[in-house]
């Protein structure tokens, strides 16, 4: 069956069980291209909840207030609790222990990670985490083993880990982890392909619904036709203020939210972003710029209308993007790079965030035009590494699109996305809406899923053994 045609439907069966997955939890400090700026805000530790009143960085914007601020309950976790036992769920020194050392509002799912990790009898559990999260892992760490009688030893990856595609489970395997718990995000690096057991952990963040709903009220018309998308801890929040805001909308406007598959619904990666139709404008719910950026570059035709509803700030800002000077970069770039002789191409290696299977496509095309090609193998890409390199004329980086398109002005030599690559080497036409596809499952050839030797999205034939799961441990029935 084609990796990426979709058709089948059972083919239609497998991306609706894989639905859910996939985040970057990567954010940049400073939104380089951003027409519109808004204030910088430092990230609290945790949400703080309920949403205080604010001033609006942005006018004619406003922010909803309430005299009397509700209280603010913690993720449900009823339906991820449903296998889990009840003597585990009230087991009042493990409850103690969660609520003392971890935020009420961010969900880690110690419970069930606690009865997954008893059912397969761990030993040895990895926890890697992002920046954001990793305050929390000697907490988490010390619960685990307080509660997992098998559990001998926790190692904490210190790396920082942008996104799942950084999922490192080959340097747990080198360690003897037997078990890797992976927080932040979601699986867009499916669990039959990593080499041992794998747990994504979303860290959901509960959010002011309320303030969110009233803050949209306050701001657009019933008549509007809004699309809601945002990063995986606040889509769960997202979409109860969708649903809270049907009997505001009138039966011309409503509130949308898209979804690219393996995605949840309403997700977005900072390289993979549904597009939209049919919409008066964007809201975008997440504490930063990286992820609302790639909507952005997928949906150029809401130009004037990115809207991103903060839920730390509990603020509503208008947002822009430099489309021309992005679209100029990256054609200079392309024009460039067709004229060269000999091409580096860069694999990352954090984790699993280069792909194979795309690396062997771009060799197809290189090999097809003749030119002398040489695979580096980098955990970051930077432009004082590339440069000590003489002699390539261009570069195509096989680990995130994102680092060509904010970065890629900052190198000697031009440096290519996949997609890029199949333009300036093989015979796909530069296209005006840059396509944001790189985890979809109906992406281009340059794509995870689209690419020629493409494997489950990440492994290429060549390196299918990697996915033996020598020690993996399968949980019973």
């Amino acid at each position: 069956m084609g990796a990426g045609d979709g058709s089948d439907s059972s083919d239609e069966e497998i991306w609706n069980m894989l639905a859910g997955s996939a985040q970057e939890v990567a954010d940049t400090e400073d939104a380089s291209r951003s027409v519109v700026r808004t204030q910088p805000c430092e990230e609290p530790v945790v949400v703080p909840l309920p949403c205080k009143v604010v001033s609006a960085p942005v006018q004619p914007i406003v922010q909803a207030q309430r005299e009397v601020m509700p209280v603010i309950p913690a993720p449900d976790t009823s339906k991820r609790n449903a296998r889990v036992p009840k003597e585990l769920l009230e087991n009042t020194d493990l409850n103690n222990a969660i609520a003392t050392a971890l935020p009420e509002t961010w969900d880690f799912e110690v419970h069930r990670t606690i009865h997954r990790l008893r059912r397969v009898r761990a030993t040895h559990v990895g926890l890697q985490m992002p920046e954001g999260v990793q305050r929390w892992a000697t907490a988490l760490a010390d619960i685990l083993r307080m509660f997992v009688p098998t559990l001998l030893s926790v190692t904490i990856f210190g790396e920082v880990s942008y996104g799942a595609c950084c999922v490192d489970d080959l340097a747990s395997k080198a360690v003897g982890i037997d078990v890797l718990i992976h927080y932040g995000h979601s699986c867009i690096v499916p669990v039959d392909q990593t080499t041992i057991t794998t747990f994504y952990i979303h860290v959901t963040i509960k959010l002011d619904v309320q303030h969110l709903v009233e803050t949209i009220q306050l701001n657009f018309s019933p008549d509007d036709r809004i699309t809601f998308m945002g990063s995986v801890q606040f889509t769960g929040g997202m979409r109860e203020a969708v649903d809270k805001l049907k009997d505001f909308f009138s039966d011309r406007g409503g509130g949308r939210v898209p979804q690219v598959k393996p995605l949840g619904p309403g997700e977005t990666l900072g390289c993979t972003s549904p597009h939209i139709t049919d919409s008066d404008a964007l809201v975008f719910v997440c504490d930063g710029r990286f992820h609302l950026e790639s909507a952005m570059i997928q949906n150029p035709h809401l130009k004037d209308a990115f809207y991103r509803y903060d839920p730390f700030q509990c603020t509503l800002t208008k947002e822009g993007f430099g489309f021309v000077d992005m679209h100029r970069s990256r054609r200079a770039a392309v024009e460039k790079a067709k004229e060269a002789k000999v091409v580096g191409l860069v694999l990352g290696t954090l984790g699993r965030q280069g792909s194979p299977g795309v690396l062997e496509e771009v060799e197809r095309l290189l090999e097809k035009r003749g030119l002398q090609h040489f695979t580096l193998l980098a955990t970051e890409v930077l432009p004082e590494r590339l440069a000590l390199f003489k002699g390539v004329d261009a570069w195509v980086q096989v680990a995130c699109p994102r680092l060509s398109l904010d970065w890629g002005d900052a190198f000697s030599s031009p440096l290519l996305t996949p997609y890029e690559a199949h333009i300036a080497f093989g015979s796909s036409v530069y296209q005006d809406v840059y396509p944001m596809d790189y985890y979809s499952n109906k992406g281009g050839p340059w794509a995870n899923y689209g690419s020629h030797n493409g494997y489950g999205g990440t492994l290429s034939v060549k390196f299918r053994h990697l996915g033996s799961k020598a020690i993996r441990y399968d949980e019973p029935a």
